[in-house]
């Protein structure tokens, strides 16, 4: 009965030592490779997620392109990389115009010189120019006028408005009851140009090196 038992023990012991062995080199290497392949199939899900974000922003920055080129087509146009003189006296002829705009005879416009500014969001600077410009007409249009002018799409600020009344206008006389006036208009207006003496400017040219023994 004893022997018995012994011999039972020492089964279990060897059955105990054949699983492990078995383990050991069957099981434990394959949960390793499981656990391997897991992780890069974790790997490989996360860079599909990430691609997939990627390609959802790329997809919609296309579709939004077209936004975001009149955005800046907007933006350039309220200030100009250049001075843009010719542009802004048509848009000033445009709003002082009798069949689309205040209806005002325009007589005098005097630009003033680029002067520096600050920087812009974009590293840029903005530099800004003052003008003037005489108009006559009654006083409704000329506040008519001075709306259109800030309302353009060139950033235009007025700075200044100075109105008196008159009965002359183009060499023409009119009479006093009218309640014309001519008003003498100070603004301001901007652009990416620099002034003209940083354009002229040239950087200054380094001073040769001192030759060998000099």
């Amino acid at each position: 009965m004893r022997r018995s038992l012994i011999i039972s023990l020492i089964g279990v012991l060897a059955a105990v030592v054949i699983g492990a062995l078995g383990y050991f080199l069957l099981i434990g290497p394959k949960n390793a490779q499981i656990n391997e392949k897991q992780k890069q199939i974790e790997e490989t899900e996360n860079k599909i997620e990430q691609e997939k974000n990627t390609y959802k922003t790329l997809l919609e920055i296309k579709n939004r392109s077209a936004e975001y080129e009149a955005r800046l087509a907007a933006l350039q146009a309220m200030i100009p990389e250049e001075a843009g003189l010719p542009s802004l006296i048509r848009n000033i002829q445009q709003a002082a115009d009798a069949g689309s705009g205040a209806g005002l005879p325009w007589l005098s416009f005097s630009p003033g010189e680029i002067q520096a500014g600050g920087e812009a969001g974009g590293g840029g600077e903005i530099s800004s120019y003052t003008f003037s410009i005489s108009v006559a007409g009654f006083y409704d249009e000329v506040v008519d006028f001075t709306y259109r002018l800030e309302s353009m799409q060139r950033a235009v600020v007025v700075n200044t408005i100075d109105m008196s009344p008159t009965t002359d206008v183009l060499q023409m006389s009119y009479s006093p009851n009218l309640g014309i006036v001519e008003a003498k208009i100070e603004a301001k207006t901007f652009t990416m140009a620099k002034p003209a003496a940083e354009a002229t400017e040239t950087p200054a040219t380094p001073a040769p090196a001192p030759k060998e023994g000099e």
